[in-house]
């Protein structure tokens, strides 16, 4: 196609127009990479700013979508006859890291939802820094999206961010964790009844000297430290400051992983739990990946999980149980904490829900496998 005449609204028009025709025709295909801006620039012989401008008009009418650092994509979003169909709305997701297998399920939720309901889903990765989960709110705010469904970053608070999409009543779901001070729409499971339960599991195959893997700060770790602490209390056990170990700051600098969830962290505390003149019979890791770490480094010290140390963890991620000692661990309704979350967030911005957050907190369950074993 030859260069457009730099009339700014026609400039606009002709470019969507003929974008609009690729995708109708097929040319181009649902999920590809297309131009980048400077691309289109020089395609269309038109300016940067125009080129941008045409993209987020698609974007916005969501037959375009972004992912950040990868480009922009276009979207599958056909009607039931298979003809063309505008988004209803956009949203975006902001993750710690969209490779984390515990993540990567949610959004299989989400994006689930958001294809059955014509919307558009931005997928925005932080990659564990806190710094650059602000800029993907602030870019969210910038860009005007209808709604952003955000999982907080791992042991870091960024309220104020947050507070700015309350201020723009843009509306937002928080997901797996939540601020306590701060009144907002979430979905989270019973962390406190997963992490009690287990524990109580553990007590059951005759365990009283039970560690407790606690990972960084945040309210699903608080949670888990509480349901921990109140099968200990049921069950007449001492609770004992030496079983609890944490992941900090340090840790997380040093780990092989940048953030939690984090292997490292899970062998070094195991290392200190084995160091202790009366070290745990079994250990219940705040998630798959601790556990992972624990049950390496009781392996490297000469013993066995879980003929010597039972090992339990939190999430039930996709390889737990392919493990060569396969992880009793809580399963988590992953897939079902998107869809929820959608749900929430779509009735906030089709203005079918009430004034009230919603603070939606699911159940879950316990998955036995073969990394505990009853006390000898």
């Amino acid at each position: 196609m030859q260069g457009l005449k730099r009339d700014v609204t026609y400039v606009y028009s002709g470019v969507e127009s003929d974008l609009i025709d690729q995708i109708r025709s097929g040319t181009l295909k649902p999920h590809e990479c297309i131009l980048s801006e400077n691309e289109i620039s020089r395609k269309y012989n038109i300016s940067r700013r125009s080129s941008r401008k045409a993209l987020d008009n698609l974007v916005e009418k969501g037959l375009l979508y972004r992912m950040a650092g990868k480009g922009t994509f276009v979207a599958d979003i056909k009607d039931a006859s298979g003809s063309l169909s505008l988004c209803r709305y956009t949203f975006a997701f902001i993750v710690p890291d969209i490779d984390d297998i515990f993540i990567s399920e949610i959004c299989k939720g989400l994006q689930e939802a958001a294809n059955s309901s014509r919307c558009n889903l931005i997928i925005q990765s932080s990659n564990g820094d806190i710094e650059k989960e602000n800029v993907n709110i602030e870019y969210a705010l910038q860009q005007h999206v209808n709604g952003v469904i955000i999982f907080p970053n791992w042991g870091k608070a960024n309220i104020d961010v947050i507070y700015r999409l309350k201020e723009a009543k843009i509306p937002f779901v928080l997901i797996d964790r939540y601020f306590k001070d701060f009144d907002t729409d979430y979905v989270v499971v019973n962390n406190r009844r997963g992490a009690f339960d287990m524990t109580s599991y553990l007590i059951r195959l005759g365990h009283r000297k039970i560690a407790h893997l606690y990972g960084t700060e945040g309210s699903a770790n608080d949670e888990r430290q509480e349901g921990y602490r109140d099968a200990l209390a049921l069950a007449g056990i001492v609770y004992k400051t030496e079983y609890v170990k944490k992941i900090n700051m340090e840790m997380r600098l040093n780990g092989e992983d940048r953030f939690e969830p984090d292997r490292q962290g899970g062998y070094e505390n195991m290392q200190k739990l084995l160091a202790l003149k009366e070290p745990p019979t079994a250990v219940f890791a705040g998630n798959d990946y601790q556990a992972i770490g624990a049950m390496r480094a009781i392996k490297d010290a000469g013993l066995k999980v879980p003929e010597d140390i039972s090992v339990a963890g939190f999430d039930d991620l996709k390889f737990s149980p392919l493990l060569e000692t396969p992880l009793t661990t809580v399963r988590q309704p992953k897939k079902e904490i998107g869809l929820e979350a959608f749900d929430i967030l779509l009735r906030k911005v089709s203005g079918k829900s009430g004034g009230e957050p919603v603070k939606l907190v699911l159940d879950t369950e316990i998955v036995v496998r073969k990394s505990c074993s009853e006390k000898k």
